[in-house]
């Protein structure tokens, strides 16, 4: 960095966030913030944020993501997508639900804090808690034709989690057997 601002004196050192490739196309919602370099190319400790930032889920300490579920919860979650990007992408997913014994098939619901029921999935068999006496996987379109009405709270007791209402998850499935216009 020291001997790019020797180069490029009178000019501006970025810091570019950890994901993206500083020597390829960087949105500028990408960029930290910046430091001036000094006519003589010398850094100037004078940081200047990007009140525009946007951390990528790597730089908001997210781990790699597994499957495409857990990398859109993750964008999701770092305000790269909108929540309502994400109830398609559940439709598709394996998501590993709570079960009594492994022919089980309906869902089971837990009060949360607030007292509502919801249905807790985990997009990936690791993160399913030990205490759990079996689980089993199903689609997240099947998940919600069970729901009955209790949303669906994706990976409780994770960074990247959420809270999906079921009603999200059936407009989302009537939108894709609806004709497109």
């Amino acid at each position: 960095m020291r001997a790019n601002a020797r180069k490029n004196p009178n000019s501006w050192l970025y810091v570019i966030d950890e994901a993206f490739d500083p020597n390829g196309q960087v949105p500028s919602w990408a960029v930290v913030g910046a430091y001036p370099v000094s006519e003589s190319g010398v850094i100037v400790a004078d940081f200047h944020p990007n009140e525009q930032y946007l951390p990528s889920p790597r730089a908001l300490g997210f781990p790699e993501p597994r499957n495409a579920l857990e990398r859109k919860l993750q964008l999701v979650r770092a305000k790269h997508l909108r929540p309502e990007d994400l109830p398609r992408a559940v439709l598709d997913a394996t998501l590993h639900v709570y079960a009594m014994a492994p022919t089980q098939r309906t869902l089971v619901g837990f009060h949360d804090r607030n007292g509502r029921v919801v249905v807790p999935a985990y997009t990936s068999m690791s993160l399913v808690p030990a205490d759990w006496p079996h689980s089993r996987a199903l689609l997240g379109r099947d998940v919600a034709e069970l729901l009955d009405g209790n949303p669906v709270t994706i990976n409780p007791h994770s960074l990247s989690t959420a809270v999906v209402p079921a009603v999200q998850l059936i407009r989302a499935i009537a939108e894709e057997r609806s004709p497109r216009q």
